[in-house]
């Protein structure tokens, strides 16, 4: 009877191995990915490029076309010379993408450039984009804890002054329902003191949604959920969190079945998620709970 029960148990745990590593796949080959962003039929990741340094004006970034399942189509889209592109955001058949300290459109049917917008001026680090409508950007600073706000007509910028500094501000997402952005910030220091909250664009006031500090970078809402990736440290130790928006703002990690070696600005499409680990040059593709929201 023991021997059975010894069986039975061995073969759940087999059974549930199998079940996870069916969720989750990893694709590798990569240099250094620093985010990825989806127009619904097509992946697009941004590479930095062959050295983990993202301030390199070394010139060999560039910008991976992939499929659903993570396939690359192409190593390269285009022909423009990109040092070390970071944040990624798709609207209208146009793809934007920041590149240390200036902003790029491209087409996305030619891989033409469009314009770009030189922020240098004022920042030499500029990393997420997050599109709040046809004329409007927002894009984060990190390396100076500001946010700015772009128009796309004028080719012109504004800085966005908060009631708080969010040390560090990296991921971006436009939830313009409640007239808010959601950001998060990779803390300052090379310390987890990074947070996690909204700005509220009626009186540009910043407010937490968790007291839980780290090294946040990507950020996502999907299905009344708010995901977000924190890299914990500068090693594989990464994981991904989701927040309850809705009240509770309890927070779960999602089974990755792994840390992840620098798990930066991530994207959702069709319940699966797609994060970048930065430091090993990877992409893990995870199914997610659907009824997360449920037990937020």
């Amino acid at each position: 009877m023991k021997n059975t029960i010894k069986f039975l148990t061995l073969l759940g745990l087999l059974i549930a191995t199998n079940i996870q590593a069916q969720n989750m796949k990893t694709v590798a080959g990569f240099g250094h990915i620093e985010s990825l962003a989806t127009d619904g039929k097509f992946l697009y990741a941004a590479d930095i490029g062959q050295k983990l340094d993202p301030a390199a004006r070394d010139g060999d970034g560039k910008i991976v076309k992939l499929d659903k399942k993570g396939n690359i189509l192409q190593v390269s889209l285009f022909a423009e010379k990109l040092n070390a592109p970071k944040g990624i955001a798709i609207n209208k058949g146009v793809l934007y993408l920041t590149d240390i300290d200036r902003l790029v459109a491209f087409d996305l049917k030619t891989s033409g450039k469009l314009f770009e917008i030189d922020l240098s001026k004022d920042t030499a680090f500029l990393n997420d984009i997050a599109v709040w409508d046809n004329n409007t950007l927002y894009v984060s600073a990190t390396d100076k804890s500001k946010l700015y706000k772009v128009n796309l007509t004028a080719k012109s910028y504004e800085e966005v002054t908060t009631d708080k500094t969010i040390l560090g501000i990296n991921g971006l997402f436009c939830y313009k329902n409640a007239n808010r952005i959601y950001v998060n910030g990779i803390g300052a220091s090379e310390k987890a003191n990074g947070v996690v909250g909204y700005i509220n664009l009626k009186d540009n006031t910043f407010h937490k949604v968790t007291q839980i500090e780290g090294m946040y970078d990507g950020i996502f809402i999907s299905n009344d959920v708010l995901y977000v990736s924190n890299w914990v440290a500068f090693e594989k130790k990464g994981i991904i969190q989701g927040i309850g928006i809705y009240g509770s703002n309890r927070v779960r990690t999602i089974n990755a079945h792994e840390p992840i070696a620098g798990p930066a600005d991530f994207t959702i499409l069709d319940g699966v998620l797609f994060v970048p680990a930065m430091i090993s040059g990877e992409i893990h593709i995870i199914d997610l709970d659907r009824n997360l929201y449920l037990k937020l």
